[in-house]
């Protein structure tokens, strides 16, 4: 049996990670802060919990085996408001990342880092300089991270993950909440959105990890999403036709300063490396996630 280590098990991507490595038989260890958060997983015989603060705690003092592929999605704070520009709550999530890393070097095979595609957002004003705090914090321990596994002979990926969606997401991000705003007849006022911007859906996300561990190229870098992306503007049109045909929306209602530059990512390395490319069609995932957070109880 393989064997697995998914940290931030309990959030949304690591959770869905979790879920389908269990499913496929693989043994996994999950770790995460909450105990709550992991409970879920609990019916599966294959499944170890491993509730710890990793800004305080090795995971390998808790593992009872060498691991195949160690997946690194924790990180402190929230993917939106002031977290995402709090350089002191950045700094510690290098370090976290960094000492858990260099922990793992006689204890994995393969360590899996998933950055971020904020890692390339750009001034409007001046794009020649990367503004995003959380994404220069992303690159910043990945980088560190490849050079620990390079010294130390552990194989080394680093996974660029785009704006993940779908259903078990109850984050505030721009696609729950431009869904939800649809779905209870909510005006909306957006960036005029001619700039690309890519959305994954969970599943794609999923097997674009797993095929990175499968399938993935030493030390090679890639990006989870699609080879062709559309603009920010193309896909709210699309959600629009879907959800709520009548709805007026106005855009360039707020200004944009920021764009990710998609120029300076390969976006068809895990294509070439292992064949994945994003198969959830649009508008079936948009359905899907929009009848969820109807349903949900406790609305996003």
């Amino acid at each position: 049996m393989q064997v697995a280590v998914v940290t931030g098990a309990g959030g949304f991507i690591g959770g869905a990670l979790t879920q389908k490595l269990l499913s496929d038989g693989m043994k996994v260890y999950g770790v995460d802060i909450s105990a709550d958060s992991l409970l879920r997983f609990n019916s599966y015989d294959n499944f170890v919990p491993v509730c710890i603060n990793l800004e305080k705690e090795s995971i390998s003092s808790y593992l009872d085996e060498k691991c195949d592929v160690f997946y690194y999605l924790a990180w402190g704070g929230q993917l939106g408001g002031k977290d995402l520009s709090d350089e002191n709550l950045q700094v510690k999530n290098i370090m976290t990342a960094v000492r858990t890393c260099r922990s793992m070097v006689n204890s994995c095979n393969k360590y899996i880092f998933c950055s971020s595609s904020y890692e390339y957002m750009r001034s409007c004003e001046n794009d020649e300089i990367y503004v995003n705090i959380y994404g220069i914090a992303k690159r910043s321990a990945a980088e560190m991270c490849a050079a620990i596994a390079l010294q130390n002979g552990m194989n080394f990926n680093k996974a660029i993950l785009t704006n993940t969606y779908g259903v078990g997401d109850r984050s505030k991000k721009a696609v729950n909440t431009i869904i939800n705003a649809m779905n209870n007849n909510i005006s909306l006022t957006l960036v005029e959105g001619n700039n690309k911007n890519d959305w994954a859906y969970i599943d794609d996300t999923v097997d674009g990890l797993i095929n990175i561990f499968k399938k993935g190229k030493n030390h090679k870098t890639y990006y989870i999403g699609h080879r062709e992306i559309s603009t920010f503007k193309e896909k709210i049109l699309a959600m629009r036709s879907l959800l709520c045909p009548e709805r007026e929306l106005i855009f360039g209602g707020y200004v944009e300063n920021t764009y990710v530059d998609y120029s300076c990512i390969d976006l068809d390395a895990l294509y070439d490396d292992t064949g994945f490319e994003c198969k959830t069609e649009f508008n079936e995932s948009i359905i899907k996630t929009s009848e969820w957070l109807k349903n949900k109880k406790d609305k996003v």
